[in-house]
């Protein structure tokens, strides 16, 4: 494996979607040493993980910081809409898998699916009013 691959490949591994993967941010600690990203350990394109840790890999830490967007508690209450709180959904529930999101919520699995399919409905429902009123161009 390419070391410039090393933090989509563990997030994939984990279960994370390609998207939170690919945005996630990489460090790496050797023993007590201060981490440092992950792009100032080489520049070369072709090296690979045995390469750059083989001698160092019992001394190692991996750090992983994953791209989050702002907690909805913390929006100012104007900011608060259907829409909002739709999105948010909608990419929680696309981003996680079934196994961390029945881990880290305590709702049922019948309760998860009938959300998806209700974001999935409403989805179709909103892209085809948006098609269906959208101000089309003329030429004269």
């Amino acid at each position: 494996m390419l070391f410039n691959q090393l933090i989509e490949m563990a997030l994939l591994s984990l279960g994370y979607s390609h998207s939170s993967a690919a945005q996630a941010k990489g460090m790496i600690q050797v023993g007590k040493w201060n981490p440092v990203p992950l792009s100032y350990v080489t520049d070369a394109p072709d090296a690979t993980v045995a390469d750059m840790l083989q001698d160092v890999y019992h001394v190692v830490t991996l750090k992983i910081q994953l791209h989050s967007c702002p907690k909805l508690e913390d929006l100012p209450p104007e900011q608060w809409s259907h829409s909002t709180v739709r999105n948010a959904l909608k990419e929680l529930l696309k981003d996680m898998n079934q196994s961390s999101l029945a881990k880290e919520c305590p709702l049922s699995q019948l309760t998860i699916n009938r959300l998806l399919n209700w974001l999935t409905i409403n989805s179709k429902i909103m892209s085809n009013s948006t098609n269906r009123f959208s101000p089309r161009c003329y030429q004269a």
